[in-house]
C-alpha cells in the first residue's frame, strides 16, 4: 500500500505543477459553456449580485444588523460558499460527467479534478468584482493583513481538492451519494455563519455549532482577511488540519481505486 501511495502522491504532483494543461482546459471549457453569450460567465456573477443586495438587505433588516457591516460578511461569505458548494457538488459526479474522456483518452484522472477546481477558481475571480463594488460602495479599513487571504484559498483549495477526489471516485461507485450531498450542502448552509453573523449566537448553545463546523472555519481564513479583520490562529491550526486529513482521505482513494474508476463508470 505504501508504494501505491508515493505513486499516487508523485501523480498528483506532477499534474499540479502542470497549470497549462489543466489551466487551458479549465479556460476552453468556460469558453464553450458560454459561446454566443454577450457577457459570458459574468451572468453568474450578475445573478449572484442581484442575490446579495437582496437577501443581504432583507436578513440586515430582520437581525438588525448594521448594513454597511452586514453586507460585506455576507457577500464574501456568500462568494466562498458558492465556490465550496459548486466544488463539492460538480466534485462528486466529475468521473462520471468525464466518463466519455476517461475511457477514451489516457490522462491521469487527478487532471479532471484540477480542470474542474480551476473552473471554478476562475469563475470566483469573477465574483471578486462583487466585492469590489461593495467595497467602493460600503468601504472598509484595509490593512496588509488582507494578503493573509493568500494563503487561506490556499488552504480550501486543497481540502476542495481531496474532497473532490474521495467524493468523485465514492460517487462513480454509488450513483445515489451525489444526490445525498446536494441535499447536505443545502442543510449545511444554513448552520454555517453566511447569512446570519456569528455574533448573533455567542453565548448561546449553539454557537458550538460554529466551532466544530470545518466549513465555517475554511470560510473565515479567506473573509476574515479580506475584511482586515483578525483571524483566531486556532481557525488557522484547523484549517491546516482539515486540509491535511482531508488530502490524505484523496491521496488515499486515489492510490487505491484509481485504476477501477473506468470500470465503473
Amino acid at each position: 500500500m505504501g508504494s501505491r501511495i508515493q505513486l499516487a502522491t508523485e501523480e498528483i504532483l506532477a499534474q499540479v505543477t502542470r497549470p497549462d494543461r489543466w489551466g487551458t482546459l479549465a479556460v476552453m471549457d468556460i469558453s464553450l459553456r458560454y459561446r454566443r453569450t454577450v457577457i459570458g460567465p459574468l451572468w453568474i456573477t450578475l445573478t449572484l449580485g442581484a442575490t446579495i443586495v437582496s437577501v443581504g438587505s432583507v436578513y440586515a433588516t430582520l437581525f438588525k444588523q448594521d448594513i454597511a457591516g452586514f453586507l460585506p460578511l455576507f457577500a464574501i461569505g456568500l462568494v466562498v460558499w458558492t465556490l465550496i458548494a459548486t466544488t463539492l457538488q460538480e466534485g462528486s459526479s466529475i468521473f462520471v460527467t468525464s466518463g466519455h474522456l476517461i475511457k477514451a483518452v489516457p490522462a491521469p484522472l487527478i487532471v479532471h479534478v484540477l480542470q474542474m477546481i480551476a473552473r471554478n477558481v476562475l469563475i470566483l475571480a469573477h465574483h471578486l468584482v462583487i466585492v469590489v463594488l461593495l467595497y467602493i460602495v460600503l468601504p472598509w479599513p484595509l490593512h496588509w493583513t488582507m494578503l493573509l487571504a493568500v494563503p487561506g484559498l490556499a488552504i480550501l483549495l486543497i481540502t476542495l481538492l481531496g474532497a473532490s477526489v474521495a467524493l468523485g471516485m465514492l460517487c462513480a461507485r454509488f450513483r445515489d451519494i451525489g444526490s445525498a450531498i446536494v441535499s447536505g450542502l443545502q442543510f449545511i448552509f444554513f448552520l454555517t455563519p453566511i447569512i446570519w453573523n456569528e455574533d448573533a449566537v455567542r453565548g448561546t448553545a449553539f454557537h458550538w455549532l460554529v466551532r466544530i463546523n470545518p466549513f465555517a472555519t475554511l470560510i473565515d481564513l479567506v473573509r476574515r482577511p479580506l475584511l482586515s479583520q483578525p483571524t483566531d490562529p486556532a481557525q488557522w491550526l484547523l484549517g491546516l488540519v482539515y486540509a491535511a486529513v482531508v488530502a490524505a482521505i484523496g491521496i488515499g482513494c486515489y492510490a487505491r481505486y484509481r485504476h477501477r474508476v473506468a470500470y465503473w463508470l
